[in-house]
C-alpha cells in the first residue's frame, strides 16, 4: 500500500482546475490580485510567499508583496494594510503570520476586509466557519480535509489527535472535526506528557513548528499522520514529525516538503475564486 500521500501531485490537480476558472473570469473582465503582507524575515514565512507567487503568475492571478520591517508597531501596520486596501483591483489579502510578538496579531486581522480574508482569519469569517454557514475554509485545514478525501481516509469512529492550537490549522481544524462521529482530542504547548496523547491517535495531525517534536516512540503502528508543521533546520524546511523514523510504523504520511504544503496553496488560491465569482 501506497504509505506517502503527495501533495504536490494532488496540488498540480487542483491549480488546473483553477487556472480554468481564472481565464473563464478574465473572459468576463474580470481580474484578479492577491496582496500579501510580510513584517520580518521569518524563513518559513519566505518560502510560503515564494509558493504563492509562483502559483499566481501560472494560474494568471497577479501578486504584489508589502514587506515591512519586524520593528513596525501594531498601529503602523494597520494603517498600512488599510491603504493597501484602498486598491480597487484588490481581490484578497493575505497577511502572513507569524507576526512578531509585540505586534497584536487579532488587532491586525480584524483590519481586513472579509471579502478580501482569503486566510479566512477575520472574526467575521471565523464566526461563520464555527456557525457552519462558510463560504469559505482556512487554506490550511482545507488541504488537510482535500487529502482525507483523496486519499480516502476514514475519520468515523476513530480516534484524532491534533498538536497545535494556533489560528491557521489547529482551532479551524478543530470546530470542522467536530462534526464528524470521532474522537477529538486537541493538545497544546501546555499539555503535559504529549506522548501519552499522541500515541492513542489513530489519525495524527500537527501544526507546531518544531522539528523532531514527534518521534516514533510517540506513536503505535499504523496510524496515519497529517504534518502542517513547516519550520527551518539550517536552511531545511522541516516538518513537526521525525519523518525518517516513523515511516516504518505509518499507514500513510505527509513528507515536509511536498505534502500539505502545497495544496494549502492551491486552496488559498481556490478562495480567491471563491470570494470573486
Amino acid at each position: 500500500m501506497l504509505k506517502i500521500i503527495n501533495g504536490t501531485q494532488s496540488a498540480k490537480k487542483l491549480l488546473s482546475q483553477i487556472q480554468r476558472k481564472v481565464t473563464l473570469l478574465k473572459q468576463q473582465g474580470r481580474h484578479l490580485k492577491m496582496a500579501v503582507v510580510l513584517v520580518g524575515e521569518d524563513l518559513a514565512s519566505l518560502s510560503f510567499i515564494r509558493k504563492k507567487e509562483e502559483s499566481c503568475k501560472k494560474i494568471g492571478i497577479a501578486f504584489e508583496l508589502f514587506k515591512f520591517q519586524a520593528d513596525i508597531d501594531t498601529l503602523s501596520l494597520c494603517q498600512k494594510i488599510k491603504i493597501i486596501q484602498e486598491d480597487p483591483r484588490l481581490s484578497a489579502l493575505v497577511v502572513q503570520l507569524p507576526l512578531p510578538p509585540k505586534v497584536n496579531t487579532r488587532q491586525v486581522l480584524e483590519m481586513i476586509d472579509p471579502r478580501l480574508d482569503v486566510d479566512c482569519l477575520t472574526s467575521h469569517n471565523l464566526g461563520k466557519l464555527a456557525s457552519g454557514i462558510y463560504k469559505i475554509l482556512p487554506p490550511t485545514p482545507a488541504a488537510i480535509l482535500h487529502l482525507i478525501k483523496e486519499y480516502n481516509i476514514n475519520l468515523q469512529r476513530k480516534h484524532i489527535v491534533i498538536v497545535g492550537k494556533g489560528e491557521l490549522v489547529g482551532k479551524p481544524l478543530g470546530i470542522l472535526l467536530t462534526q464528524d462521529q470521532n474522537t477529538l482530542t486537541i493538545c497544546t504547548k501546555f499539555t503535559k506528557n504529549l506522548g501519552n496523547y499522541t500515541r492513542q491517535a489513530d489519525v495524527l495531525i500537527t501544526a507546531v513548528g518544531k522539528p523532531n517534536l514527534i518521534n516514533a516512540g510517540m506513536i503505535k503502528d499504523n496510524i496515519i499522520i497529517l504534518d502542517a508543521g513547516t519550520s527551518y533546520k539550517g536552511k531545511k524546511l522541516c516538518g513537526d514529525v521525525n519523518y525518517k523514523q516513523v515511516l516504518e510504523k505509518v499507514k500513510m504520511i505527509t513528507p515536509v516538503p511536498g505534502g500539505i504544503g502545497p495544496v494549502t496553496v492551491a486552496k488559498l488560491l481556490e478562495n480567491i475564486i471563491i470570494l470573486n465569482s
